[in-house]
């Protein structure tokens, strides 16, 4: 029995998506934060740092909006130093399946917005008559026009 073959490398069109995602619904400074991603596949906090000259706190900020809407996944590793201390590095990188899952339910959520918004105007009350005050929807409006009067 073979092993399905892993793909080792991200396919440009992923790529794609991800940065058109990003600058259309982000700021600048989440564009610039998910290239350096795009190009690297897994990334340290610290190189990002000296990477984007961003503070810790926007970068943090940044790196949470992005992590809190699943574009980013974050792993938190130990690592020991020469001298025998022990620090902590956040590590980032993107899941791209994760990634095209929350892209097909962001649309999906906004076209059932859309038709929902579609739907609730087409039923809205649109006329009124002068005469009775009866309001009338788009569907009703052949009951405001009596040819004989």
């Amino acid at each position: 029995m073979t092993e399905p073959e892993l793909l080792t490398e991200v396919p440009a069109s992923l790529k794609r998506l991800a940065k058109q995602v990003v600058r259309g619904f982000y700021g600048i400074e989440h564009a610039l934060a998910l290239d350096v991603l795009i190009r690297n596949p897994c990334v340290r906090e610290e190189d990002m740092l000296e990477l984007l000259k961003f503070d810790r706190k926007q970068l943090r900020s940044v790196l949470n909006t992005l992590k809190a809407d699943k574009f980013v996944k974050c792993r938190m590793r130990v690592e020991t130093a020469p001298d025998g201390k022990t620090t902590r590095h956040n590590y980032y990188f993107i899941n791209y399946r994760l990634l095209v899952n929350v892209v097909k339910y962001k649309l999906d959520h906004m076209r059932r917005r859309i038709e929902t918004d579609e739907r609730d105007s087409t039923n809205r009350a649109s006329f009124r008559c002068p005469c009775c005050m009866n309001t009338f929807t788009d569907l009703e409006a052949n009951q405001l026009f009596d040819p004989m009067t």
